[in-house]
Formats: structure tokens, C-alpha cells, sequence
């Protein structure tokens, strides 16, 4: 795979069952990003989510971390199918071939509308820019 999402958990988790002693996701992430591939046209990057902490993206040996938007607990819902949000907003961008900062920005938008709302909704027009 050319990219690799998940959450703090999954990555821990995928740590333990690897053997590699350590919970620091964002050592996994670049662990994880460098990871044998059948295909080395590409090099793996790694996307971890974190809930309300940063996003944590591991390429090229180097790990960058990007603020999510930050939510009132009041506003928070329901927190099903953000991690999804997450991923397909990120791709939104990913085809369009913006940048990775625009891919987990999006995503984080994605995520962010999910989690204010009951059940996998979201609103009728979007204000994504």
C-alpha cells in the first residue's frame, strides 16, 4: 500500500502484535511508513489519527504532525465514522494532487463536520475551501 490510515489505537495495537515495544505512535507511523512494499515505485506514507490530538504523517524518514480542529466537548455527537470522514476527505484532495498539508486539512474538515452530527451524516451544502 502506498498509504496507510488509522487511529492511535490501531497503530498501538499493530505495534504490539509486531513485537516493536513502544507505544509512541508517532515512532510507529515511521516504522509502519517503512515497511517493505511489492511496489517501490512509490514510498509508503503513513497517516495516524490521534482524536483530538495531531495528525501524525510519516514519509521520507521523517515524521510531521498537524493540528486538527479543534471542538467544544459540547459540540462533539458522535464520533462514528469520523475516522472514514477522515480518510475520504483526505483523498478528496489526494486525487487533485494537493499537497499533504491540504490532504489532512481536508480531512480534518471531513472528521470534524462527522463528529457534530448523529449517525454518518453531514450537511447539505459543505463549507470546505
Amino acid at each position: 500500500m502506498d498509504y496507510v490510515f488509522g487511529n492511535e489505537t490501531e497503530a498501538r495495537t499493530f505495534s504490539k502484535v509486531h513485537g516493536w515495544e513502544t507505544e509512541n505512535v508517532e515512532e510507529i507511523a515511521l516504522k509502519i511508513s517503512q515497511l517493505p512494499k511489492a511496489s517501490e515505485a512509490r514510498k509508503r506514507i503513513t497517516v495516524i489519527t490521534q482524536g483530538a490530538d495531531p495528525v501524525c504523517v510519516a514519509q521520507d524518514g521523517k515524521v510531521t504532525l498537524y493540528p486538527v480542529i479543534l471542538l467544544p466537548k459540547e459540540k462533539l455527537v458522535d464520533t462514528n465514522g469520523a475516522g472514514d470522514a477522515f480518510v475520504g476527505g483526505f483523498l478528496s484532495q489526494l486525487v487533485q494532487e494537493k499537497p499533504i498539508e491540504e490532504c489532512v486539512r481536508a480531512g480534518c474538515y471531513a472528521a470534524n463536520v462527522i463528529i457534530q452530527r448523529s449517525g454518518c451524516t453531514y450537511p447539505e451544502k459543505p463549507d470546505f475551501h
